[in-house]
């Protein structure tokens, strides 16, 4: 089985381990566990061992003395730094210098692209990395002007239920707005974004 498979797997696991409540009766040991299965997930997947095996002995010990704070560190970490490396992308891409993202990914699946596309493909590169700036930005302003423990929404499903609902009404309202077009599948524009995200983001780094 390949190394990211596995990799995908094991961070998955921790995800579902960390909103299972009977899973917590264990405690301490439980928040232990999940930094493991986290830790080796970044190393099959991202392959820098020693950062990554520093990084989870430092939350392994700080979840024995206080593991409710290890917890919160480690679900902002993991909110923070998704949204913020697509943040990097999508902005870096609308650079003078650069290509917009999702002009990129339609330029893949597509060819040249004609005018009105490459303008609706820019202005939606725009829209998103407004989106992932907000989400960012939403659980500090919750913790400020929210109810108790609003901060936490963003972080348990709030952004990702967002991101999926505008999708979905993108991908309607594109169809509306560009006429006498070939649109692909789901499937086929996620295989060009994902080509074309990883291109982008080896550039920006």
């Amino acid at each position: 089985m390949p190394k990211k498979t596995v990799g995908i797997a094991l961070f998955f696991l921790s995800l579902i381990l960390a909103h299972v409540p009977d899973f917590f009766a264990l405690k301490d040991p439980s928040v232990t566990i999940i930094f493991i299965l986290q830790g080796a997930a970044l190393t099959l997947l991202m392959g820098h061992g020693l950062p990554v095996t520093c990084a989870t002995v430092f939350f392994c010990v700080l979840a024995i003395y206080a593991p409710q704070q290890a917890r919160t560190a480690d679900a902002i970490l993991l909110y923070i730094v998704p949204l913020g490396a697509l943040l990097g992308t999508f902005a870096y891409s609308l650079l003078p210098s650069g290509s917009p993202l999702i002009s990129r990914v339609a330029q893949q699946v597509h060819g040249p692209l004609r005018a009105d596309i490459a303008r609706y493909t820019r202005y939606l590169t725009m829209f998103w990395a407004a989106f992932f700036a907000l989400a960012l930005l939403a659980p500090a302003v919750l913790a400020f002007t929210g109810p108790y423990g609003a901060w936490r929404w963003p972080l348990s499903g709030g952004t990702f239920g967002c991101a999926a609902g505008i999708m979905v009404i993108e991908a309607c309202v594109r169809r509306l707005v560009i006429r006498n077009f070939d649109h692909v599948s789901l499937k086929e524009t996620v295989s060009a974004f994902r080509k074309t995200s990883a291109k982008a983001t080896s550039e920006t780094v």
